[in-house]
């Protein structure tokens, strides 16, 4: 399965965890990266808008 299918299930993960607002959407792709067995800071690279 592709990241595109862990999302879900990571934005209901993290939602449970104590983490601020600002924190979520990095924290989303971080975990649906780890569901998916694709390095977090590779996926993040993809993902930054600097």
């Amino acid at each position: 399965m592709n990241y595109q299918n862990y999302l879900i299930d990571a934005v209901n993960d993290v939602l449970s965890w104590d983490i601020s607002d600002e924190s979520l959407a990095e924290a989303v792709t971080a975990q649906a990266s780890l569901m998916a067995r694709i390095d977090p800071d590779e996926m993040m690279t993809v993902f930054s808008t600097d």
